[in-house]
């Protein structure tokens, strides 16, 4: 996520400001290569905002909508979202046209009800206050109200500091529908033409006199009207229990929806709350598959609650952690290919790491894809989130299906080429189907790594011979050859590929393979020699040693991961890159053990510091170990069968572009004879 701006010098700031200026979080975009994108509509503060549960899970969504009295009752909850998950997007609740004298009984209200004189309320044709609600009374939008509210949301909320903008709630398209209602105040009732044409220009000038107020750092979100003249003023708006008759059910709806992101402000931000129609029917997954795989044809987010009665949940889907990538198009119709606007059928949107399908038809479909996509893997609806390889896929009536491409290439890591690849979580929960690792440019068994090694955006292969190191540009021509230990040498080449020293240069490391000294040396991506090396271990030791490069302690600057070759013990160390032991190091095993340990680093936990992941040599299992720099045990499982004695290579990069990188385990059973 890109955040346009920061007022604040410091975040201390933000608990200190004075009332009446703007100040705080600019108004906040969603990164554009981040879907699914999801939002929580949690109207409760006080106890319930502050429960464990509602402080594990709100942080993890793009967007939440929580009552404005947060700011008085969980002032402390803001930052603890924003350091869980800095991109978060925070809106304050705040209702337009009614006051409620039930609940608000908070100094934030009370302030705000000093400012309303009695001439605001909205009257029917007898001079009587008027309700849409009970126990709500309503403001007429044909008077100082509108700017009253406008310079107080600027002033008072979003002047803390604590928001990235407003949620306006009941914005309509008329208020006829009350009744007998005096929006001229003429002291009789009003024509439904005439009341509801008064009272669409009171929404128009709240959200204009809030706009000219707050400029372009905070956003302006309304619930919810999708009327032209609102467009110029808000960046979206809450389409709630989706999809309702009264926005003209599915088809009306997603017109509106995919309409309003052509038109409304940068950056567009529309919410799409699906719910249970007031059932509690949380495990309704059907339910929250079509309403987010609707959002996903266009750019919006997506929550899923009890309904238009109750919006307080913590419900969080499989569906809501995929990771699709940017979109690569629009909508289109599978059934009626180059039709719209948007009707009644099956629909697709293709991404960069995936698929979307809904089905807004009465009847089942079976859609043929074009190639193979992986289906979620998931505990909720395993039947439809059950990591299927498919070219065709069966959706329901009302339904929808996430789907994502499958993985083929491996970037930024060093693997082993033609070797069966599985893929993991960082405690060893299968994330993707396996697969079989190939570069056309390595021969079988040879280890090989894609990188960006000149930072030109595109990505190069480098292979490891039994001698030679061959770099190839990323138009597959030869730019480098170089050995690393002489051309003499013939028994392996290790090697892992860094900025280490973050300074826009890429370092190439090698280690030697099974009958070699322990020797790492580092050169440029030109095959250079710029450091002559150091030995890992004794240099009688005749094992080689494996590499990987890490930044261990987040420094930004990265360190050298060795372990320990053939016949040694399960012993890693870490070195700066000049070879100093920074750790004198850990064993990943029983010490005992002589098979030697594999290595590689990425940050597997999503905490910004790359861990250390093991495996051991043969004849030890198929193990993989996950610690912190300093040996600390992090979790640990096995990438294969128990019983297999053939060791484990390991690597570690994103797979699924989400901030945490997937832990891959190699076997290498096909080149063993």
């Amino acid at each position: 996520m890109k955040r346009i701006a920061l007022i604040l010098a410091t975040l201390t700031l933000v608990g200190s400001l004075s009332r009446g200026g703007l100040v705080g979080y600019a108004a906040t975009e969603t990164a554009p290569d981040k879907f699914v994108r999801t939002a929580n509509y949690y109207l409760l503060s006080g106890s319930a905002l502050d429960s464990a549960e509602a402080r594990r899970v709100l942080p993890k969504f793009d967007i939440l909508v929580l009552p404005v009295e947060a700011q008085v009752f969980n002032r402390d909850f803001f930052a603890h979202a924003r350091r869980v998950n800095p991109d978060i997007i925070i809106l304050a609740y705040v209702v337009s046209t009614s006051w409620n004298d039930l609940y608000w009984n908070d100094s934030l209200h009370a302030r705000m009800r000093q400012g309303i004189q009695d001439g605001w309320w909205l009257t029917d044709g007898f001079g009587s206050r008027t309700s849409n609600w009970p126990g709500l009374t309503l403001l007429n939008l044909n008077t100082p109200w509108t700017d009253y509210l406008a310079q107080f949301t600027s002033d008072e909320i979003l002047g803390t500091g604590l928001w990235d903008g407003v949620f306006y709630d009941d914005v309509g398209d008329g208020v006829s529908w009350v009744g007998n209602v005096d929006v001229d105040r003429n002291g009789s009732p009003d024509s439904s033409t005439a009341a509801d044409t008064l009272w669409r220009a009171g929404y128009v000038r709240l959200a204009s006199e809030t706009r000219n107020r707050v400029g372009d750092q905070y956003l302006i979100l309304t619930n919810g009207s999708s009327r032209a003249e609102l467009a110029p003023h808000v960046n979206g708006r809450m389409f709630e229990a989706f999809p309702t008759p009264w926005e003209g059910h599915w088809n009306g709806t997603m017109q509106k929806y995919l309409t309003d992101e052509t038109r409304v402000r940068t950056p567009q931000v529309h919410i799409i709350n699906g719910g249970t129609e007031n059932t509690g029917t949380f495990t309704d997954y059907q339910k929250v598959r079509y309403g987010l795989t609707s959002t996903l044809l266009g750019n919006g987010y997506f929550g899923f609650d009890f309904g238009t009665t109750r919006h307080n949940d913590l419900w969080y889907y499989d569906e809501y952690d995929a990771d699709l990538g940017a979109p690569i198009n629009g909508p289109s119709d599978v059934l009626r290919p180059g039709t719209w606007p948007i009707k009644q059928s099956v629909w697709t949107r293709d991404f960069v790491g995936g698929k979307v399908l809904v089905n807004a038809t009465e009847t089942d479909e079976r859609v043929r894809l074009n190639g193979e996509y992986e289906h979620l893997r998931g505990t909720q609806d395993p039947t439809i989130n059950s990591g299927r390889i498919v070219s065709s896929v069966h959706v329901g009536a009302k339904d929808g299906v996430i789907l994502l491409r499958t993985v083929e290439n491996i970037t930024g890591a060093t693997y082993i080429n033609g070797s069966f690849v599985r893929v993991f979580n960082e405690l060893g929960t299968v994330e993707r189907n396996g697969f079989f690792a190939y570069n056309d440019k390595a021969q079988g068994s040879e280890n090989v790594i894609t990188y960006d090694t000149d930072m030109d955006g595109k990505l190069e292969t480098v292979v490891a011979g039994r001698s030679r190191v061959d770099i190839y540009d990323d138009d597959g021509s030869l730019h480098a050859s170089f050995s690393p230990y002489t051309e003499r040498y013939r028994l392996g080449v290790n090697l892992a590929i860094a900025d280490i020293e973050n300074d826009g240069s890429v370092e190439i490391v090698t280690g030697t393979e099974d009958g070699g000294g322990p020797q790492l040396r580092i050169f440029n991506k030109d095959g250079n020699l710029i450091h002559p090396g150091f030995f890992a271990y004794d240099t009688a030791f005749r094992g080689g040693v494996n590499v990987a490069i890490g930044d261990l302690n987040g420094d930004a600057i990265k360190e050298i991961i060795a372990g320990a070759g053939v016949g040694g013990g399960p012993h890693v160390r870490v070195f700066n890159k000049d070879g100093r032991v920074i750790n004198p190091g850990f064993f990943a095993y029983n010490p005992a053990f002589r098979g030697g340990v594999n290595v590689a680093s990425a940050d597997v936990n999503g905490d910004g510091i790359d861990d250390i992941i093991t495996g051991p040599g043969a004849p030890g299992g198929p193990h993989v170990r996950v610690f912190d720099r300093d040996g600390h045990l992090f979790s640990e499982f096995f990438a294969f069968e128990t019983n297999r004695t053939n060791g484990v290579e390991v690597l570690a990069t994103d797979v699924d572009r989400d901030g945490r990188a997937e832990i891959m385990g190699m076997s290498e059973d096909i080149f063993i004879f």
